[in-house]
């Protein structure tokens, strides 16, 4: 288990292994913060952690993959907000969380990890339309749902994180939930065209 700031990344395996992912994640972490994503290499990770490069890939395929395990806690609460698993306290708490660590969540959520960051949102929302879809077929496919949902989400956040406006972080957590349902309402509308 790693915390930073009040964030938890939650390891399911051996204590050295989770040792391992938590030095490489606070490693990878405070590189973030000194440097350019784009310009962050393995091997800077692997010095600031002190762990060799096999033993990093034994754990990750590469940085973004390393990137996606640390938000996937605080992005599978906003992917939630497709299923009946949304909580509103939780949702409120990851807003907070997002506030409270803003100098990381700003270079996260701008420049070139924007994208990164925002496909692997809307992975994780496209898995929550796929759970609720079951066999019916979505009036607006998964992917395009997802995508919509996430880029809104990142906005949204990316903007209150930098000072675009005042909001509390109640206020932001229901903008969320309010876009979301939105977004959902076309899931039992009119089936849509495919194009192609």
């Amino acid at each position: 288990m790693s915390r930073l700031r009040g964030a938890t990344v939650d390891f399911a395996e051996s204590r050295p292994a989770q040792r391992t992912r938590a030095a490489l994640f606070d490693a990878f972490v405070e590189l973030v913060l000194e440097r350019r994503y784009d310009r962050l290499k393995v091997g800077d990770i692997i010095a600031r952690a002190g762990v060799g490069r096999s033993t990093f890939y034994e754990h990750y395929q590469g940085k973004d993959e390393l990137l996606k395990e640390g938000l996937a806690g605080p992005f599978g609460v906003l992917a939630d907000l497709v299923t009946e698993r949304h909580d509103p306290a939780r949702l409120r708490a990851t807003v907070e969380h997002f506030w409270e660590n803003r100098r990381i969540a700003n270079v996260l959520f701008a420049g070139a990890t924007r994208r990164l960051v925002t496909g692997a949102l809307a992975s994780l929302i496209e898995q929550r339309l796929a759970e609720r879809a079951g066999d019916r077929p979505l009036a607006v496919p998964p992917v395009l749902l997802a995508a919509q949902l996430a880029g809104g989400q990142i906005a949204l956040v990316s903007a209150w994180l930098a000072g675009q406006a005042p909001a509390s972080a109640e206020v932001i957590a229901g903008a969320l939930h309010a876009s979301a349902t939105a977004a959902l309402v076309s899931l039992d509308g009119p089936q849509v065209r495919r194009q192609g």
